[in-house]
């Protein structure tokens, strides 16, 4: 084994010494470009990792060096070991200078880090928009900005630095403009006592909401955030006002009407008492808005609300919507009280308003049901009501009606029939029954076609009871359609080309192209466009006057003749006559009943059949039952009668012969048919 250098060779120890001190560099230096390197990242780290590599030659080259000089039979070894330290030291001055580059970086990072939370601090503490405070670990006020003072109206030279809590919100309160509910200051408090981030809105005596945010800081002080969110705050409170009450009357919506049941219902339990619900609705509120506009209708439904806040003071009043109101009664109220209610009521079903100076008679109609006795919770209560308004309209508006379980059974039966009413076309129980017209001479002109409802079970049902049903339900528009299309293929096939009358529905004309229809179906059919009679009630004509008037424009324009019907029993029939062309009116049975008893109703016939002549308008009058009636339409110059007299409703079959032609009609009329 070779021998160490002897002691007299100083130069080779003196190698040996550099080589030992260059490897214990470079190993301190690898090690602590290794912790370097976990610790940093991105660029950085691939720098570390470069110096780190420098080191590292730095260390492996003193340690071959350090085995070179141990060889001394080696020729070349010193040599080689010079070289070897030499570039151990050439890698350690690469790193070194690498180090002290990322050392320089770290520092301008650093630096920048300080000044940008710097920027930060600054741009806190001048939010004009956000106040902000700094408490220390003591419970010290040590920091804020002029938003801070701003918000609680604390002059800027009041001395308030080093004051705790509660001597800083002495402060705010003597400045007049501190939290006004002592609730919340406790609520304050605790929060900061819990140590945990929180937040709280708090009303101050101005009527401004602060929400004021809290977090604790590690060296046991906290800071807080005050932000006036008052606008916020009075945007979520519009939002409930709007979720709980109308709009056009200020009152309270159907949301906050149910509630109010709920609650009277629980409390009329707990103290076994009675209150009512009462369902008021105006009567005919549409033709006010038609006639008058809907900026009268909502003054008119203002007044209304006006007033039953006035009369029903005693209880709840709200509007559910459209043009009804509902009261809710104390739950105390007894049944002596609950007639003094619909008394109070009653006056006020027809009363007068003047708006925008229009005098306008508005009545009304209510129904009324009672808990206990009517029912026992919210939604039974105000269907009972619903059914008794419902009622009273029917049978008499103007009127305070209070629930009968009678009428519980004829809702229940109508919602029966209504769905009876839904597969009846499907099921074909419909029938076509023809009604013949005459001239007063004696001649039958044509038909009017009238449906008819066979049901199964209950037989047939009368049209005054299904038809509204039909309406209610929007079932009428393909029933009418059917009975189009039938009618004008029964008709098409007669040898005779009587007329034939049909009716629609005001709901076909807001629904269908009703021309359109028309037109197709003549065309299916064949039947002549002229052959076909269209009548109409002033239903078609109340809604949209103006778009119900082009379409019977682009009916007549077909070739297909246009009726005016019940004439005479509606409210605008005159004003309609100038409006559109009509090719005849057809005179209200009620007139032509009361002929020979009602001197005011023949008077009304003659003025219609005078009118009729001054504007060349053909006439029928409908409902003929007697000879008599017969004699004074004759005598009073009316062009065509219907009715009884001349042949009751019935299927075609039964009237054949007059469509063949082979008969020829004899006098009287009822012979004939």
């Amino acid at each position: 084994m070779a021998e160490l250098p002897s002691a007299s060779d100083a130069h080779s120890w003196g190698m040996i010494a550099l080589a030992a001190v260059l490897c214990a560099l470079g190993v301190v230096a690898a090690y602590g470009g290794l912790r370097s390197v976990r610790i940093s990242e991105g660029k950085g780290r691939r720098y570390w990792i470069i110096a780190t590599g420098f080191a590292s030659i730095s260390s492996v080259a003193s340690v071959a060096a350090l085995a070179l000089l141990a060889a001394s039979d080696a020729p070349l070894a010193p040599t080689i070991a010079l070289a070897l330290m030499i570039g151990s030291v050439i890698a350690t001055t690469g790193f070194a200078s690498l180090a002290v580059w990322l050392s320089s970086i770290a520092g301008r990072r650093t630096r920048l880090t300080l000044a940008e939370r710097d920027m930060v601090l600054d741009a806190i503490l001048n939010d004009a928009a956000r106040g902000f405070c700094l408490f220390d670990a003591e419970g010290r006020l040590k920091l804020w900005n002029e938003a801070f003072l701003d918000i609680y109206a604390i002059p800027p030279g009041r001395e308030i630095a080093g004051h705790c809590l509660r001597r800083t919100l002495a402060v705010m309160r003597n400045s007049g403009n501190f939290v006004s509910d002592q609730r919340q200051l406790i609520e304050l408090s605790a929060a900061i006592a819990s140590g945990g981030p929180a937040s709280l809105v708090a009303e101050l005596r101005d009527g401004r909401h602060i929400r004021i945010d809290l977090r604790r800081l590690p060296n046991g002080g906290w800071i807080a955030k005050h932000s006036d969110v008052t606008d916020h705050k009075q945007a979520e409170q519009r939002f409930a006002y709007l979720a709980l009450h109308d709009v056009a009357t200020g009152l309270p919506n159907r949301a906050a009407f149910n509630d109010r049941i709920v609650q009277s219902v629980e409390q009329a339990r707990r103290f076994d008492g009675s209150f009512a619900v009462i369902r008021l609705g105006i009567d005919r509120f549409k033709e006010i808005n038609d006639v008058f506009g809907q900026a009268v209708g909502d003054a008119v439904l203002a007044e209304m609300a006006r007033r039953l806040a006035d009369t029903c003071h005693w209880g709840f009043l709200a509007r559910p919507g459209g043009d009804e109101f509902s009261i809710v009664t104390p739950p105390d109220a007894a049944d002596d009280s609950i007639q003094d209610v619909c008394r109070q009521l009653a006056e006020l079903c027809d009363t007068e308003f003047e708006v925008d100076g229009h005098h306008i008679r508005v009545g009304a109609t209510a129904g009324v049901s009672v808990y206990p006795r009517d029912g026992d919770d919210a939604d039974t209560l105000i269907a009972h009501a619903d059914v008794a308004l419902y009622r009273a309209k029917t049978e008499q508006r103007g009127t305070v009606c209070l629930f009968e379980p009678a009428m519980d059974l004829q809702i229940r039966e109508k919602r029966a029939l209504q769905r009876e009413l839904a597969v009846a076309l499907e099921q074909r129980q419909f029938e076509i029954h023809y009604q013949p017209q005459a001239c007063t001479s004696g001649e039958i002109v044509g038909f009017e076609a009238l449906l008819r409802w066979r049901h199964p079970v209950r037989g047939m049902v009368s049209p005054a009871l299904f038809v509204p049903l039909a309406e209610e339900t929007g079932q009428i528009g393909p029933i009418d359609e059917w009975v189009l299309r039938s009618v004008c293929a029964e008709a098409a096939s007669w040898a005779k080309p009587l007329a034939i009358a049909v009716n629609f529905s005001p709901l076909d004309f807001r629904r269908f192209d009703v021309p359109a229809l028309i037109l197709q179906i003549l065309l299916e059919t064949g039947l002549e466009a002229s052959r076909l009679e269209i009548e109409i009630t002033e239903g078609v004509l109340i809604d949209d006057f103006a778009g119900a008037i082009a379409i019977l424009r682009k009916i007549k324009n077909l070739g297909v003749r246009v009726a005016m019907d019940d004439f005479g029993a509606g409210y605008s029939s005159l004003s309609y006559l100038q409006s559109f062309p009509f090719d005849k009116i057809k005179i209200d049975q009620a007139f032509t009943r009361k002929l020979e008893t009602n001197p005011e109703s023949a008077a009304i016939v003659e003025a219609i059949l005078s009118l009729a002549r001054t504007l060349k308008l053909p006439v029928i009058a409908e409902g003929v039952e007697t000879e008599k009636q017969l004699a004074f339409l004759a005598q009073a110059g009316c062009d065509e009668v219907q009715g009884y007299l001349i042949g009751r409703p019935q299927p075609i079959a039964h009237y054949r012969d007059l469509t063949t032609g082979e008969a020829v009609a004899a006098t009287p009329l009822a012979q004939a048919v």
